[in-house]
């Protein structure tokens, strides 16, 4: 990235604060060698100086999801009225209750507004209204998979569409800006690789999915927009690793 950076973060950046925690975090798009890159920047500042600093790079993201990644959604960016604030604590529990609701396939854990959205490296993947030609992986899009991504943030967790996942540990909701409503977290999903069917719940049409990679990691962060002890925004990205590897903060 230092080589070949050509473009700095331009009009997509989401930044977070955390005084208390004394971390700043950075999700945007810059370009290197003139393509496009979504980086994710972690410091940690103590005594007034950087003691830590991490980088997320995903390279080659899906073009169908460079839209996305122009100009953030105006949530991501908005402060919280003081009225609409969320605890720092509760704020941290409810970016790990997210993880949860993957790997325990219930929906019902975490507080999700009833407008929640999320984007997987620029790709919407909830509350989908006009279907894309290609998924979320960039192969043609199957009934199945059309179906799910119709469903909001809540529903997407019940239909057993992510039993593929063996866990995701650790998950280091790490940055909390209370102001903002943001949190920055930095999982690790685990793959295993056992599971090759996900077989769908609750979705009329849809009875199972196939899957064929793994066993693999993925190195991911996650934002979280709370307002009002709700999700309202969630943006990600990730990229894949060999199974077993960690992230280098273990």
């Amino acid at each position: 990235l230092w080589v070949g950076v050509t473009e700095a973060p331009s009009t997509f950046k989401i930044y977070a604060l955390d005084p208390v925690a004394g971390q700043a975090g950075l999700f945007c798009t810059m370009k290197e060698f003139g393509k496009p890159v979504i980086v994710s920047i972690r410091l940690r500042v103590h005594g007034g100086k950087i003691t830590e600093i991490e980088h997320i790079v995903r390279r080659d993201p899906r073009p169908e999801g460079l839209p996305n990644l122009v100009t953030p959604r105006p949530g991501l960016l908005a402060d919280v009225p003081a009225a609409e604030r969320t605890p720092r604590e509760k704020m941290r529990q409810i970016g790990d209750a997210y993880f949860d609701t993957i790997v325990k396939g219930n929906g019902d854990l975490a507080p999700f507004a009833a407008d929640c959205e999320r984007h997987e490296n620029g790709v919407q993947t909830t509350t989908v209204k006009n279907l894309p030609a290609k998924g979320p992986d960039g192969g043609r899009l199957s009934p199945v998979m059309g179906k799910l991504l119709s469903l909001g943030c809540h529903d997407s967790m019940n239909d057993g569409a992510w039993s593929y996942i063996t866990k995701i540990e650790p998950r280091r909701v790490l940055i909390v800006d209370e102001q903002k409503g943001i949190v920055f977290a930095y999982p690790m999903f685990v793959h295993r690789g056992a599971v090759r069917e996900m077989h769908i719940k609750g979705v009329p049409g849809a009875d199972k999915m196939s899957i064929s990679f793994g066993p693999i990691n993925m190195e991911a962060t996650a934002v979280f927009k709370i307002r009002a002890g709700k999700i309202h925004e969630i943006e990600a990205m990730g990229f894949l690793l060999p199974y077993g590897a960690t992230s280098g903060w273990e």
